[in-house]
Parts: structure tokens; C-alpha cells; sequence
């Protein structure tokens, strides 16, 4: 066992006396519910397994409703919520994945045409695929080794096969794991690329317009002086080039691709969670990027998702903050600045936030993995930018 996972599972301890505080403390808001609708309004909560920690949107049963599917690091399982379709779900079924799940991704990994589950398992050092039935329920978990303490997984073509592929950030290996796809669900053996100290987080995109897929990483590596993203440019045969890394904020935990000023070019926005800010780079087309520059945010921001939640064709942000349970959402001007964070209550300890229209009125919604509060949290969006409770009608 390396000295990083030592330690990380010490930390986990003296985390698990700390969730039975909080625990106690969701018992006494639960005795007040108006209190508590103070408190996490506009979100509606919905169970998930014990400490999710990531959370992604995808059609799991080819009804065309949005679903969920949580990773859930505590109980060793993922989480899938099936959609109503106006914003609500059902109660979540379970499946067994390996030990400490901490990123899911939803793609279809077989060209079934149905979707499948990918889980980054930190303490087993391997990824497991679960491979949908079309109908919402999965088949058991096939794992594959990654690289060591594997945090963040994202699906892609990276050898432009029309085969997709995976990409892992591994925490206490210090490199990113790439697994081929053979199209059918299952994966070759991964091909490490070092990557910067403690990378967290990993996105895939065309950073410099060849039309080849590119990986850039959020190494959460905490002195200052280390802090960065990772860019790895892709030769298009599933290889990449070594990693420049661009500084960021104070521990960069996770990292979103997407054009924030409107030139066509990829952008980054990274959370950082020890500077309690957003940092957005600027690219220049060619896969480098401009110097950071930061937006505030709430108390440690754990993840970011890049999406128009005001209808203005403009990006803006949207950030999870663990340590103030809430959600801020940063509204983009369109030439790559941002106006101050407006805060969204959620559950407790928000460590995951996704982007997509919930319940079909064409405006995006946000969904919120709560690891302390052990739920998702739905906001609805009322299409300029702010949001509202489930079942809420929008304000006139």
C-alpha cells in the first residue's frame, strides 16, 4: 500500500466520526422541515448509496427521459435513478462495482446503441464496466486495471476507431491510464502517460483543432507551486504527447472543456478547492492555453460543469462546494470573463455537479452528489440562469 493511500484511508476515518455528526444534525433538520426548506431550497434530494461522490446524466433505458447514475464511494456501488421525464425520479437500484467507486461516466462501450456505466474504483486500482441492458438495469461489473488510486474516468474515441475508449486520472500513481476499446465493452490493457502530482480530475476535447482527441488533467497536488492543469496532446492512434502543465488555483480538483469566449477555440474552467475559486483558461487553438484567471466561489469547490444556463448562447459555470453545501453558477459575459457566483443551496457536502435539461422545457437543470447528505440534489432551472424546487413553477 502506498504512503498516499495510507493516509488517505486515516483521513477516511476521522471522516466516518464526522458523517455521524452530520448525520445526527440531518436528523434534527429532518424534526424542522420548515427550517430545512430554508436551508436547501431550491433543491428536492433524492437517496443515493453511502457517500456519492460523483454523478452523471444519460438515457439508461432508451425512453428518452434523462436518468442518473451516482457513485457512491462509501458503499461500493453506483446508483441509478431512472427519470420521469418532468424533473423527478425513481427510487435508486444499486449495482456492485469495485471498492471506493469515486467517478462514473455513461457512454455506450459496445455500439449497442445502449447505454453503459464506467466506474473509476480508487482502492481496488481498476475500472470497472457495466454494461446496460437497454431497459435501465446493468449487467454485473467487469473490471479492468488502471494505474494506482484511478479518481476520475471519461469516455472518448482516442484512436479515432469509432470505438470508445477510456481515460483515467490516477491520484497516487501521478499519471493518467488510457484503455483501448475493442467495441464490444471490453478494453485492452491501459497504457500509462505521467500526468502532474495527484491529478483528480480528467476531461477529453480537441484542444488544438486536429481533429484528434486531447486529455487535460486537474492535478490537486496542494503547495502552490505545483498546482496545474496537465494537457496532453493526442497523435490519433489512441498515444499522446508528454504533458505541458499551465498553473491554476490552489488545489485543482476537477477540470471542464468548452468554448467560454465564444472564438471556437477549447477553453478551461478548473475548481480549486483550497483557493475557493474557479480559474478559467483561455485557449489559443493550438492546445496552449493563457494564464489563469480566477473567480470566487463558495468553500471548497470540488467540481465544475461548463453549460448556457441562461438561454444567451454565452457558457457559464456552474461549481459544487462541499464545505458550504451549496452550488454556485458564475454567468458568462461571452468573451470569457464571468460576472460573481450566485449561490444555490443543495445537500450536504456537494462534491459533484452535472448539466442537462431534467424535465424537457429545453432549459438546463442541475443535478448535485451530496456525500455527506447521502443524495442527489435536482435544481430546476426557470431558463435565465437561476433555478428552482422540483415541482415548483416558475416565476412569473
Amino acid at each position: 500500500m502506498s504512503y498516499r493511500k495510507f493516509f488517505s484511508r486515516i483521513i477516511l476515518i476521522s471522516w466516518s466520526a464526522v458523517s455521524v455528526i452530520l448525520l445526527m444534525w440531518s436528523w434534527t433538520i429532518a424534526l424542522h422541515p420548515a427550517e430545512a426548506d430554508l436551508l436547501f431550497n431550491p433543491a428536492v434530494n433524492y437517496g443515493a448509496g453511502d457517500w456519492p461522490y460523483s454523478v452523471a446524466i444519460g438515457d439508461l433505458n432508451g425512453d428518452k427521459k434523462p436518468d442518473l447514475a451516482v457513485a457512491n464511494f462509501r458503499s461500493d456501488n453506483v446508483s441509478v435513478l431512472l427519470g420521469k421525464g418532468d424533473g423527478t425520479f425513481q427510487r435508486a437500484v444499486n449495482y456492485g462495482t469495485g471498492n471506493f467507486p469515486y467517478s462514473v461516466a455513461i457512454g455506450d462501450l459496445n455500439v449497442d446503441e445502449k447505454s453503459d456505466l464506467t466506474v473509476a474504483n480508487k482502492y481496488d486500482d481498476n475500472v470497472s464496466v457495466l454494461l446496460g441492458k437497454g431497459n435501465g438495469t446493468f449487467q454485473s461489473a467487469v473490471n479492468y486495471r488502471t494505474g494506482d488510486g484511478p479518481f476520475s474516468v471519461a469516455i472518448g474515441d482516442l484512436n479515432v476507431d469509432e470505438k470508445p475508449d477510456l481515460a483515467l486520472a490516477n491520484n497516487y500513481s501521478d499519471n493518467v491510464s488510457v484503455l483501448l476499446g475493442n467495441g464490444d465493452g471490453s478494453f485492452q490493457s491501459a497504457v500509462n502517460y505521467s500526468a502532474g502530482e495527484y491529478p483528480c480530475s480528467v476531461a477529453i476535447g480537441d484542444l488544438n483543432g486536429d481533429e484528434k482527441p486531447d486529455l487535460v488533467l486537474a492535478n490537486a497536488e496542494s503547495k502552490a507551486s505545483i498546482d496545474n492543469v496537465s494537457v496532453l496532446l493526442g497523435n490519433g492512434d489512441g498515444s499522446f504527447q508528454s504533458a505541458v502543465n499551465y498553473g491554476t488555483g490552489g488545489g485543482p480538483t476537477s477540470v471542464a472543456i468548452g468554448d467560454l469566449n465564444g472564438d471556437a477555440n477549447p477553453d478551461l474552467a478548473v475548481a480549486n478547492r483550497y483557493s475557493d475559486n474557479v480559474s478559467v483558461l483561455m485557449g489559443k487553438g493550438d492546445g496552449s492555453f493563457q494564464s489563469a484567471v480566477n473567480y470566487g466561489t463558495g468553500d471548497y469547490p470540488c467540481s465544475v460543469a461548463i453549460g448556457d444556463l441562461n438561454g444567451d448562447e454565452k457558457s457559464d459555470l456552474a461549481v459544487a462546494n462541499q464545505y458550504d453545501d451549496n452550488v454556485s453558477i458564475l454567468l458568462g459575459n461571452g468573451d470569457g470573463n464571468f460576472q460573481s457566483a450566485v449561490i444555490y443551496g443543495a445537500g450536504g457536502g456537494p462534491s459533484s455537479v452535472a448539466i442537462s435539461d431534467l424535465n424537457g422545457d429545453a432549459n438546463p437543470d442541475l443535478v448535485v452528489a451530496n456525500r455527506y447528505s447521502r443524495n442527489v440534489s435536482v435544481l430546476l432551472s426557470n431558463g435565465d440562469g437561476s433555478f428552482r424546487k422540483s415541482g415548483e413553477l416558475k416565476s412569473q
